[in-house]
């Protein structure tokens, strides 16, 4: 997944990490998200869009196969 740190400002092909607050909503890189952390701030790993689709698809299969099921 690539994008630009919300924090830095650089781009990165690497994983995105959302860091929250009741103040701040950002998306950052893997060491401003580390930072984050370290001052004890909630970060949640980005899934890709090819992944979260997977899963998804993956997730609305089993709940088919449940309806066919008796």
């Amino acid at each position: 997944m690539q994008g630009i740190c919300r924090r830095c400002n650089r781009i990165t092909k690497q994983n995105l990490f959302r860091v929250t607050t009741e103040v701040i909503n950002i998306l950052v890189c893997s060491s401003c998200a580390r930072l984050a952390k370290e001052l004890g701030l909630p970060t949640v790993k980005m899934e890709t869009r090819k992944a979260a689709d997977k899963i998804r698809r993956d997730s609305s299969m089993r709940e088919v196969k449940q309806r066919v099921q008796p």
